[in-house]
């Protein structure tokens, strides 16, 4: 059944459809019944600052377990590697532009991160040691004076150093094009993000 191209379509849909579901939007409801999407960004980054950790981690949790999910799923039912690679790809896609939503999503940083803990624990991991302190260095040390958000520097570094690292450490030619492609979507999505949010009230 696995190796049906109906099959194997509907994998890719399915996974575009599970990211389009937007958990920072669904708990901003649960909490204040308001479009969190309309005062800051739908994603774990957003929903942490509107309402503090109670949004926060749950958020996270259950969009790194959609990028966890997908290429997990796809390996356990035997599907072939290029099929799992365009799948997490459309789980991410799903999450910055979900149909569920009028196509206005989050960064895809969470779903990202967990996709690469999965697939690439290794390099993943020193990715986001390396990103973590850079972007705790520039909050406490150059964001007054170039004022940019430390979650863009971080999320920036962190979408370089991946797929670079990926290929240090002789990840299949498949996976390393999938990080060189969820490069570019978190590069585009967190510009269209940052001209978006500039000026982001909090709540909390």
């Amino acid at each position: 059944m696995v190796e049906n191209i109906y099959f194997k379509i509907a994998y890719v849909l399915a996974s575009y459809l599970l990211g389009s579901v937007l958990f920072g939007y669904i708990i901003a409801k649960i909490l204040s019944g308001g479009d969190l999407s309309k005062v800051d960004r739908p994603g774990t980054a957003g929903a942490g600052r509107q309402f503090g950790y109670k949004a926060g981690i749950p958020t996270f949790l259950f969009d790194a377990g959609k990028g966890v999910l997908v290429p997990l799923a796809a390996r356990l039912i035997g599907l072939d590697e290029i099929t799992m690679v365009i799948a997490t790809a459309a789980v991410l896609v799903g999450h910055n532009w979900p149909v569920f939503f009028k196509f206005r999503g989050g960064g895809g940083i969470a779903t990202t991160m967990g996709i690469a803990a999965y697939l690439v624990p290794i390099p993943f991991l020193i990715t986001l040691g390396i990103s973590l302190t850079i972007g705790f260095t520039y909050k406490y040390t150059l964001r007054k004076k170039h004022k940019i958000n430390p979650n863009v520097i971080a999320s920036a570094l962190g979408a370089i150093l991946l797929p670079l690292l990926c290929y240090l450490f002789g990840q299949p030619t498949h996976i390393i094009l999938l990080f060189l492609f969820i490069s570019m979507i978190i590069f585009i999505k967190g510009l269209i993000l940052h001209f978006m949010y500039r000026n982001i009230p909090t709540a909390n």
